[in-house]
């Protein structure tokens, strides 16, 4: 098993081919319309919604830095479409979608595909080598159910999905075409994470990978003893590391360089079912030793990101 970072591939407006949840959270902002306070309007072209922040708000673009900063702020950036929610680097924004969720993408070469932050059961993903041309790969439905590890939890215990899962076999045509299919069999589907890219392997994953389980609850108890929880949103730090040859020593860190600032998804095992706390999106950082003439280790750090 391999130490990877699946390195995504920004998604434009132009890659995104159709998605079945319409961009229709707000009215498209327009020059010619006078938006009072607490106002909201989207914009098409960064796929993200405005709220006026000020009363007579005629004719001050919101995508613009300058009608968002300064002396009067116009604007204040709320968050991402619905329809984009799953395709910007943030966890934590979902798009949320009638069952089943349908993406078609063209996102030009890669091999990986990763899925976050899911409420679904399950998933498909059909390549095409190019738009609307022969199929070359098709991953049937894949379910996201977590093992159950006897037969009592099997009867007496409710069925769990996996909130994420990772795909490393597509075929990278240049002109690919891919279809991401998202079902959920009761309610609505939800994804925070729709990350296309090439994965990238760093070393071979030495035993002893960890997974930490961590809350951004707000917990204290005070000198009486009362503890106060205000339950927040958790995710998952990883910790691992992989032995390498010294010959691929320069490329791997050159490789973790330009990524320590970008959110991505990070494996120490890629079986999602049975390791699925060793896949984790969030920022990386690592050390590099360089063991022996031959031989160097690279210990890695990853911070969960919500």
């Amino acid at each position: 098993m391999a130490l990877s970072v699946l390195i995504p591939t920004p998604i434009t407006t132009a890659m995104l081919t159709s998605s079945s949840i319409t961009e229709a959270d707000y009215t498209a902002w327009s020059a010619a319309t006078t938006y009072a306070v607490g106002d909201r309007c989207i914009s098409t072209v960064t796929h993200r919604i405005y709220e006026s922040a000020a009363a007579g708000n005629l004719n001050h673009d919101p995508t613009l830095i300058a009608n968002r900063t300064g002396t009067v702020i116009y604007w204040v950036d709320i968050a991402p479409t619905n329809r984009w929610a799953m395709l910007d680097d943030v966890n934590n924004t979902q798009s949320d979608g009638t069952s089943p969720i349908v993406v078609v993408l063209t996102p030009g070469s890669i091999n990986s595909l990763y899925l976050g932050n899911l409420v679904a059961t399950s998933f498909s993903v059909v390549v095409k080598d190019a738009p609307s041309a022969n199929i070359v790969y098709n991953s049937g439905t894949i379910y996201l159910q977590e093992p159950i590890p006897d037969y009592y939890e099997y009867f007496f215990s409710p069925f769990k999905s996996l909130v994420n899962y990772l795909l490393t076999d597509l075929p990278p045509y240049t002109t690919s075409e891919i279809t991401i299919t998202i079902t959920n069999i009761s309610g609505n589907v939800k994804c925070g994470i729709l990350s296309l890219g090439m994965i990238n392997q760093l070393g071979r994953t030495v035993l002893g990978a960890t997974a930490k389980p961590k809350t951004y609850s707000y917990i204290n108890t005070d000198s009486f003893g009362n503890t106060t929880i205000i339950r927040r949103k958790a995710t998952t730090d990883m910790s691992a590391s992989c032995t390498l040859d010294i010959s691929e020593a320069t490329f791997v860190l050159s490789l973790v360089q330009t990524v320590l600032d970008i959110p991505c998804v990070w494996v120490a095992n890629d079986a999602c079912q049975l390791y699925n706390g060793l896949i984790v999106f969030g920022l990386g950082s690592a050390e590099l030793t360089y063991t022996d003439t031959t031989k160097a280790t690279l210990s890695l750090n990853v911070q969960g990101l919500i």
